[in-house]
């Protein structure tokens, strides 16, 4: 659900510990309302509701009757803001307990915690930026070398959002032409001719296939790590695969494994691409490994594919029902055995079964309770494998990555609406059939930048972001 963007809202900005300085972010309609009650100034005795510029004024910032915090006012009064919402920061010293009053005393008068990338998403909202470009600012945060930094930079700048946008009404114009003739076919008016349809219909099918060749380019430098899901058969991990896809799925309604009670149900690998505390990566879903006494010819194969995907995963996930009588030797054997590594982690899984289970104490930071059906445990895997992954150095900037996943699907049905029309303009069938293949090219660009979305598609984007972004 998207947040209230007529809340004045207020987040500290910069990251977390000790600091020489600090920053509190805050944006909204009753951000000067808010600043008049809690703001001295120092060396000046501006009108704030007069100022129609940006403005650096020097103040302090009044904790309570008794105390007060020297900071450096930056306003923004009018809509030239990130947000396009009258915006200010207000700098000072970066110790976390005073932050946090000042961010307290900004709420008391009038303003709320920002939601998670609030601050991206009303500048998106705003239409000052794209959903491409909103990606490339959390690619910027999470960049993790130069290369990672160049390809957000590029991409906040309008290296893919204005290629996109110039097809877009490129297309529309063309569209318009299609239906004044539909409007007009009684009358003997020619408004674009079937040679020229056509060649423009050929130029936006190429235009949409170089971006797709650009964003399969950028995975090949830029390949998501892999998160692969091992354990005996029915130890939950085709259910810890979808609710992973469920709550951190880059794209919707993305595929889905199939859970049953009977045991070996899995004999294929299954993959997804989920994005986990701001990291994109790609989690597989594998069979489940038996006693060499019972496997049979199709699980064998199954054994083998599995075993590939855990020798090629960065972080295997190891999965063991709570349910199982040994359940405790399993995480006695983990804590000793080789599995026990910077790249592994252990899930006791549908731990919604097991009694007392939030009183137990986690016996290893690599040791995570969690239930698929609940969802209690998971912000805490997703959190462990996250570092995991960070440990090993193979982490890729998700703002880029993400959008690779996220338009793939969009820019591929884009293309395939516009071959559609020109097969239909080739067979010479009715121009209101381009029309209608020209309209859902339209609607798939429209996803990539934005111009069409819905509440799911922005939560799973913004929600990756960190509070004050």
């Amino acid at each position: 659900m998207v947040p209230n963007i007529t809340d004045t809202i207020a987040a500290i900005g910069t990251a977390p510990g000790v600091s020489a300085r600090g920053m509190i972010r805050l944006s909204g309609p009753a951000m000067l309302t808010c600043l008049n009650e809690c703001f001295e100034q120092v060396e000046q005795e501006l009108q704030l509701e007069a100022v129609n510029s940006a403005q650096a004024v020097v103040g302090n910032l009044r904790l309570n009757n008794a105390a007060s915090l020297p900071c450096d006012m930056f306003l923004w009064p009018s809509e030239r803001s990130y947000t396009c919402q009258p915006s200010v920061e207000l700098h000072t010293i970066g110790s976390p307990p005073l932050l946090d009053f000042a961010l307290e005393t900004l709420c008391r008068f009038g303003a709320r915690i920002a939601e998670p990338g609030e601050f991206t998403l009303r500048a998106f909202l705003a239409g000052r930026l794209d959903l491409t470009q909103a990606e490339a600012v959390l690619g910027l945060i999470n960049a993790t070398g130069d290369d990672d930094f160049q390809s957000a930079l590029v991409q906040l700048a309008g290296g893919l959002s204005e290629p996109l946008a110039q097809l877009r009404e490129q297309l529309l114009m063309l569209l318009a032409h299609l239906e004044a003739g539909l409007d007009f076919v009684e009358e003997d008016i020619e408004f674009i001719s079937a040679e020229d349809l056509k060649s423009q219909l050929v130029e936006a099918v190429n235009r949409v296939q170089a971006v797709l060749d650009q964003l399969a380019n950028r995975n090949q430098h830029l390949t998501s790590p892999r998160v692969v899901l091992v354990g005996k058969p029915n130890a939950g991990k085709s259910s810890l695969f979808n609710a992973l896809a469920d709550r951190f799925g880059v794209i919707s309604e993305g595929r889905r494994a199939l859970v049953s009670e009977v045991a070996g149900t899995t004999r294929d690998f299954l993959s997804t691409t989920i994005n986990l505390g701001g990291q994109c990566c790609e989690v597989i879903d594998t069979a489940g490994t038996e006693t060499v006494g019972r496997v049979e010819s199709i699980m064998s194969i199954a054994q083998e594919m599995t075993e590939t995907q855990r020798k090629q995963a960065d972080c295997c996930v190891l999965c063991v029902d709570s349910r199982d009588e040994d359940f405790e030797d399993e995480i006695a054997n983990f804590l000793v055995s080789s599995h026990n590594t910077a790249s592994n982690c252990l899930a006791i899984t549908k731990s919604d079964l097991l009694e007392g289970c939030e009183s137990v104490n986690r016996p290893h930071p690599h040791v995570v309770f969690c239930s698929s059906l609940t969802g209690k445990g998971l912000p805490v895997l997703q959190l462990t494998i996250t570092k995991l992954l960070g440990s090993s150095e193979k982490l890729a900037s998700s703002g880029v990555a993400a959008t690779a996943a996220r338009c793939s699907e969009s820019l591929r049905n884009a293309r395939d609406s516009l071959k559609n029309a020109l097969e239909t303009l080739s067979a010479r069938g009715g121009e209101e059939l381009v029309a209608a293949d020209l309209r859902a090219a339209l609607s798939d660009l429209g996803r990539v930048v934005g111009a069409v979305y819905t509440d799911d598609v922005l939560d799973r984007i913004f929600s990756q972001f960190c509070i004050g972004k």
